[in-house]
């Protein structure tokens, strides 16, 4: 006969290998989802495109990055997206400023580099005429793309402004990373690739919703 101590330790094993078997399997998920991350973004880390099947966009640049980037001097830098493949398409780009500085040590000093508020340190005269700040890190193009259609410039050239910097910001260099992403305009494929399946309500994606839902195609 069991006596209640021995029951009580055939409950905590059980309770210890039901804990130990929901931690097997929470690190065999998380590494399935680690695995499925990693080859996503190792694909956009090595390409300046984005491809989903016969999906294509290709960046279009005109800048020569100084040596030395300057305080209050503009320099040109055009930013437009081709769409190379064979269907119709939305497009969506992030622009990533960077401003950087190497040390004396050989190490690589990264700086602020604002685009907004009341006191930026890059002005960049972003095209909103054609393209949709959407406050989460990427521009809205209004118009889908037909095939070897290309965009209106996304902007033309930037600048950074005396009154925000420091003596920091001497012998500084900097770069704008571009990512272009395109989805088909199959009705609501956008939603789906872009804000996961989510409609917004309010705000400025809600304008990107507005000025794309009318040129989806399909049902």
């Amino acid at each position: 006969m069991k006596t209640k101590k021995s029951k009580k330790k055939i409950k905590i094993a059980k309770s210890l290998f039901l804990l130990t078997s929901a931690a097997i399997i929470l690190v065999m998920v998380s590494l399935g989802l680690h695995r499925t991350y990693a080859a996503l973004t190792d694909s956009d880390q090595k390409e300046n495109d984005f491809r989903v099947g016969n999906v294509q966009t290709e960046i279009k640049e005109e800048f020569d990055p100084p040596s030395i980037f300057e305080p209050d001097k503009e320099y040109s830098k055009k930013v437009q997206i081709t769409n190379t493949g064979e269907q119709d398409i939305f497009i969506r780009v992030l622009a990533l400023p960077s401003i950087t500085k190497q040390q004396s040590n050989g190490s690589t000093l990264l700086l602020p580099a604002t685009t907004e508020g009341s006191n930026p340190v890059l002005t960049i005269d972003y095209n909103l005429t054609d393209w949709i700040n959407g406050q989460d890190g990427y521009f809205y193009y209004k118009k889908k793309l037909a095939k070897n259609e290309q965009t209106a410039v996304l902007f033309t050239k930037v600048k950074m402004n005396q009154a925000a910097i420091t003596e920091e910001y001497e012998n500084v260099s900097l770069t704008i990373e571009i990512k272009a992403e395109g989805i088909g305009t199959t009705k609501y494929s956008y939603r789906d690739a872009w804000w996961n399946a989510e409609t917004p309500t309010t705000g400025p994606l809600l304008d990107v919703d507005n000025a794309l839902k009318g040129q989806t195609s399909g049902q």
